[in-house]
């Protein structure tokens, strides 16, 4: 289903599912306004602030050469957070919204509201216990399990679900590496009190970047 067209792909999806009459999803279209805004407040409660949690944190220790355990959150980096989101849904966010609405299961209000539910209260819950988690991981695990209860086995494109269960391993090392080898590359134009604070053991300021970088996966 993942090589397939978005035609071939909703036309398979579709035979498999289960539908309903459609007043029932009529209603169903009210329903889903609440549901929409709900799962756009948990959004913005956990995955923004894990974004701009890490970045208040840099912005202190960037300001003011010190580390707390509590960082200010100034307004302009939440507005600056509000803008890049908006930015991302229109310049790649679209392409996820569009690989998920056609080819994963078939998409109905009904189902769309039964999405939005469970995954605002998942991610309202992680996040009034100050957990990190996804909005995204939380939508395709209830997004597959509506698929199944609305047309069995069938009815879920398993190949795109195993896609992104393998994208979600692959990127969680990946952006750490990354970050570590940019992090300890050039810690000339990073303030030293920040390499001491996470690395203490380390002199990143006089060492080289290779000798910094083997010290710190050692």
């Amino acid at each position: 289903f993942v090589d397939l067209s978005e035609e071939e792909a909703e036309a398979g999806l579709k035979d498999s599912a289960r539908h309903h009459g459609e007043k029932t999803e009529e209603l169903y279209k009210i329903l889903q306004v609440s549901t929409c805004t709900l799962a756009s407040v948990a959004h913005g409660s956990n995955d923004i602030a894990n974004s701009i949690g890490p970045l208040a944190a840099v912005w202190m220790v960037f300001s003011s050469g010190q580390v707390s355990e509590k960082a200010k959150l100034p307004v302009w980096l939440l507005l600056y957070g509000a803008v890049a989101l908006d930015i991302g849904l229109i310049t790649y966010g679209h392409k996820i919204m569009h690989a998920l609405g056609t080819k994963f299961i078939y998409h109905s209000p009904s189902r769309g509201f039964c999405i939005q539910l469970a995954s605002m209260f998942t991610v309202l819950f992680f996040s009034k216990m100050g957990v990190p988690v996804s909005t995204t991981h939380c939508i395709c695990g209830a997004t597959a399990a509506v698929g199944v209860c609305g047309g069995g086995l069938g009815a879920v494109n398993w190949r795109m679900l195993l896609t992104m269960f393998l994208g979600w391993i692959v990127t969680v090392p990946a952006a750490g590496l990354l970050s570590g080898l940019r992090y300890c590359s050039h810690p000339s134009t990073i303030p030293a009190c920040m390499c001491n604070v996470c690395l203490p053991q380390l002199d990143c300021a006089s060492q080289p970047p290779i000798s910094c970088v083997a010290t710190a996966f050692s």
